[in-house]
């Protein structure tokens, strides 16, 4: 009995050592035929295949890392970014390590960069974000140049972002500088066509009425409202139409037409339907005035938002500090077949520069590119 136990114990060390690496090998052979298809540009179909290598041998790194490329090369960095961390947080191949978080530099930098003209400080935060992955890479790998080339290139995005942003605010206090003028000239206006319209009723009333110097002043007044007309069209950007701006315009050109209307009525002594004009050319104007303080307010309102968005942000900035992965766990090592992105924060600024030249070149030639230092 005692040899037959001690030949049934040989024969399951036997199996044991034969399983194993078959196993092993099973699941390297699955990541190898993921990387041919990663190759081709059939990365949903990679998936697949280091999903299978993922079922075989869960303790391996290198099958996520090559899933996370996967995403990468999709698109969806979010997906990239949470295998990366797992793989930056749970491999014990540090070389791996640093490829995954160099990698997590590039997927937040790439994020960044998509947010830059529609949410400015969530862009400046997942670059620097970027940077934060780009720096932890460095301390594993100090040798890497594209790192510290990246790290670099990533803080003159910042600088141009928040060049973009003091840009906006100058924009923005011209443009509400250029409200403020616009509403005191409408005022003005009002204010003239309403004294005119009481010097014509009080000019009614005399014996002899002489509405000539009445008619001249109301032409000439016409004459204010159509420059304040031609005024808002033309600070009116036509790539960006201000609907306010429009709407407003619109009003005193009906308040010209009032105006006018009321002009030749005085030259034929209508005193009564001169007047009736005049009143409703005041209208016309008061309503232009409207539209423009309309959308002071909803500048305000719009101000107030962004700026409660910011101190939020601030303080959740002051509140944590981000990025910063647990220490590697232990796992089970095997050889590495991992394909890496080769896209870096220079090439990825690169392309969307050149994306902004195309799109500019569909607008108007009226607007000039903006030289950037970078």
């Amino acid at each position: 009995m005692n040899a037959r136990k001690l030949k049934l114990v040989l024969l399951l060390i036997l199996i044991n050592a034969v399983t194993r690496p078959s196993f092993a090998a099973s699941a390297s052979g699955i990541v190898s035929e993921g990387n041919k298809l990663y190759q081709q540009g059939q990365y949903n179909e990679a998936i697949g295949e280091y999903d299978k290598a993922i079922t075989q041998s869960p303790e391996s790194a290198e099958p996520r890392f090559n899933k996370a490329d996967s995403y990468y090369r999709l698109g969806d960095q979010q997906q990239a970014i949470d295998l990366y961390k797992a793989v930056a947080a749970e491999s014990k191949d540090m070389q791996l390590v640093a490829k995954a978080k160099y990698n997590l530099g590039d997927c937040y930098f790439q994020q960044g960069m998509k947010l830059k003209d529609t949410d400015t400080q969530k862009a400046i935060e997942n670059i620097q974000t970027g940077i934060g992955w780009w720096r932890q890479a460095l301390d594993i790998d100090p040798a890497n140049e594209k790192a510290a080339k990246n790290i670099e290139v990533a803080r003159l995005a910042i600088k141009d972002i928040i060049d973009q942003i003091n840009k906006q605010k100058q924009q923005q206090q011209q443009q509400e500088q250029q409200q403020k003028q616009n509403q005191e000239n409408l005022k003005q206006l009002l204010e003239q066509q309403k004294s005119l319209a009481d010097k014509t009723q009080q000019e009614n009333q005399k014996p002899n009425p002489d509405y000539n110097d009445l008619a001249k002043e109301q032409n000439q007044l016409k004459d204010k409202t159509e420059q304040a007309k031609q005024q808002l069209q033309q600070q009116n950007d036509p790539n960006k139409p201000n609907e306010q701006q429009q709407k407003a315009a619109e009003q005193l050109d009906k308040a010209t037409d009032k105006q006018k209307d009321a002009a030749e009525k005085l030259e034929k002594s209508d005193a009564e339907g001169a007047k009736k004009s005049q009143d409703e050319a005041a209208k016309k104007i008061e309503d232009a005035l409207k539209e423009l303080s309309e959308k002071k307010e909803q500048n305000q309102q719009a101000d107030e938002q962004q700026q409660q968005k910011q101190q939020q942000q601030e303080q959740k900035q002051a509140q944590s500090e981000p990025n910063q992965p647990a220490e590697p766990n232990e796992a089970q090592q095997q050889p590495q077949q991992e394909v890496a992105p080769d896209a870096t924060a220079e090439e990825i600024l690169d392309r969307e520069q050149r994306q902004k030249d195309q799109r500019q070149l569909l607008q108007s030639s009226g607007f000039q590119k903006v030289d950037k230092d970078w």
